[in-house]
Order: C-alpha cells, then structure tokens, then sequence
C-alpha cells in the first residue's frame, strides 16, 4: 500500500483536467461555437484513448469506459441535432459509474483493492506467497477497505457533482465549471488518500 491508488496518479489527473480544458479553449476560439468544441474535444479524447491502448498493446477498463460512454454520447448528440446535454453528462457517468462500482464492492465485503492485489499475486508466482502472506494482515485487508472506500466515495462525489451541473451550467460554462469543479473534488480525494497511506505506513512502521 505504499503506491497511489491507480487512476488517481498526479500526471493523469494533469492531463485528464487540463487538456482538454486547453483544447477545447482553443477549438471554441477557432469554431465560435461552445456546442461544437465540447463535441469535437470529447471526440479527440476518445481517439486519443484508443491510440494509447493500441501503442501499449493493454487494454485499460477505464479507457474502455470512458470511450464507450465518448461513442454513446456522441451518437445522442447526433441523433438529437446537436443537443449538447449527452455530451455534459458523459464527464460524471464514467466517475459515476467507477464510484458506486467501488462502493459497492465494499458493500459486498469484496473491496476493489483487495481483488487488485489477488490478482497481482496470481500474476506474480515468485511473490505470490509475500503478497498473500501480507494481505492476510488484518490491518492490511482493513486499510485496503479504508482506501476503497475512499476512492469510491471521491468518484461518486465527482460524478454527482459533474451531472449537477451538466443539468444546470449552459454549455458555454460548463467545462470550466466542470472542470474547477473536478480539480477540487479530485484534488480533496487525492490529498485524504495520501494522508490514509501515509498513517497506514507510520502504523506499519
């Protein structure tokens, strides 16, 4: 537990937040219209998911969430003439959805983390009997549990934030106020599982 949760890394928050902010700035300069820079930076988004994916030969669950829901709202878009609404919501349903995922995996007695870790150990041999023998730790398994929690509650959070507003900021606000909005939730998120991680090291130590 001595690494920062996946997904919650500083350069991917950066580059998730800041640009297709930058981009979408640009587009809308350039096109005059809110509407048509959010759909065409959604769009690159989802292309530049798929190039990574392909570059790396891995496929990434989030990424593949995250496009699929691109697709979706791209399709709504088209099929409602332009309404930009799909294209709003699309930011708090893939937080949304890993938030109450997560959430309910605890619910379940079955943390996310927890599965994350097993699997390591199955593909890991040479230290499938370290990891075990830690994650047999009581105070393992409920610090895990703790930050599954935590980051479930974190995603939850943004997505509800970034539907609220979806449903309430014209779109010529929306994705500075979205993404302002996510800075901080995340950013919060970010800093209380920092402190999680570094209580539970103290403890351990």
């Amino acid at each position: 537990m001595s690494r920062r949760p996946p997904q919650l890394s500083a350069p991917r928050l950066v580059a998730g937040l800041v640009v297709p902010l930058a981009a979408y700035t640009v587009i809308r300069l350039l096109l005059g219209s809110a509407t048509g820079a959010l759909a065409i930076t959604e769009g690159v988004t989802a292309l530049w998911l798929i190039a990574v994916a392909i570059v790396r030969r891995r496929v990434d669950p989030v990424a593949v969430l995250s496009t699929a829901t691109v697709a979706i709202a791209l399709l709504v878009y088209a099929l409602t003439g332009g309404d930009p609404l799909a294209l709003k919501m699309r930011r708090g349903a893939v937080t949304g959805t890993l938030g109450v995922a997560a959430l309910a995996s605890v619910a379940l007695g079955r943390p996310f983390l927890i599965l994350v870790v097993e699997r390591v150990a199955k593909l890991k041999p040479d230290r499938q009997h370290e990891i075990e023998a830690k994650l047999a730790d009581p105070r393992q398994r409920r610090g895990l549990t703790a930050l599954s929690a935590l980051i479930g509650a974190t995603f939850a959070l943004d997505g509800a934030t970034q539907i609220a507003l979806a449903l309430t900021v014209p779109t010529g606000r929306f994705v500075a106020d979205s993404t302002a909005a996510r800075i901080a939730v995340l950013g919060t998120g970010v800093v209380l599982i920092t402190s999680v991680l570094r209580r539970h090291t103290r403890a351990r130590g």
